[in-house]
């Protein structure tokens, strides 16, 4: 029986085209930073943080282990490191959802889950702090109060596609893999989830519109020729509460 519902936000909720989305992000984002650094150190600090947090296994929250690499041999405040990224993410960050495009009928299919009883949580990759996640999920026409749980930097110390990321939502949520559903578009990061017996499920609707994640995947992986196990289903967004009916009857 499923008893939760972990789904992505990336390409899973929203279309975008994440290298375009970056590239855009990085754009508006080093500038903040243009007085301590040049923009190549700064893309340079960036990316190898972003890459490090792979390597959590456990011992601190991921923005812990961010911040302690992206600030190595600098001098200054790890604080006000980071109040400048939260100064951004407040008044700059809006601005790229031009880039996204929502899922038709997503309103919809939390909903139906939300009626059905099951807890859900939006278990996109932790890169991004607390306040971006629920800007995010604003623009796929969320409200972060329809989810249980709400993975962010600030709150997991594994990431994508480690089996640690989704036994820590488990713990958190306090039901077994077994009763659990991933939903997402990624062949590697979200379909993981089954090595530690969730029950997964690809979603379509990013690939049928052009957007596909898998090669940005596996820029961020350490071994990217590891096995991941095909997906116990697929299929558009839509067609998930459906799924889930059949699977807990």
């Amino acid at each position: 029986m499923i008893k939760a519902v972990l789904i992505d936000i990336d390409n899973t909720l929203i279309l975008f085209d994440e290298e375009d989305f970056f590239r855009r992000y990085l754009g508006r984002l080093a500038p903040a930073f243009s007085d301590l650094m040049s923009r190549e150190e700064f893309l340079t600090r960036l990316i190898g943080a972003s890459r490090t947090l792979l390597r959590n296994r456990g011992a601190r929250t991921n923005a812990d282990h961010y911040m302690e690499d992206f600030t190595r041999g600098m001098d200054g405040n790890r604080g006000e490191i980071w109040n400048r990224f939260t100064r951004f993410y407040e008044d700059g960050f809006e601005a790229l959802r031009a880039c996204v495009t929502p899922i038709e009928g997503v309103r919809g299919v939390i909903d139906e889950l939300r009626r059905d009883g099951l807890k859900l949580v939006a278990a996109s990759h932790p890169l991004w702090p607390e306040r971006v996640q629920q800007i995010r999920l604003g623009w796929a026409g969320l409200d972060p109060l329809d989810f249980h749980h709400i993975t962010h930097i600030e709150n997991t110390a594994f990431c994508k596609p480690q089996p640690g990321y989704y036994q820590e939502i488990c713990d958190v949520l306090r039901v077994p893999p077994g009763e659990c559903l991933m939903v997402g578009n990624d062949l590697i990061n979200d379909m993981a989830a089954a090595a530690i017996g969730m029950k997964t499920y690809l979603t379509t609707d990013a690939e049928e519109n052009g957007f596909v994640s898998f090669e940005m995947s596996r820029k961020f992986r350490e071994n990217p020729s590891e096995t991941i196990p095909e997906p116990d289903f697929r299929g558009s967004l839509r067609a998930v509460p459906e799924t889930v009916r059949r699977l807990v009857t």
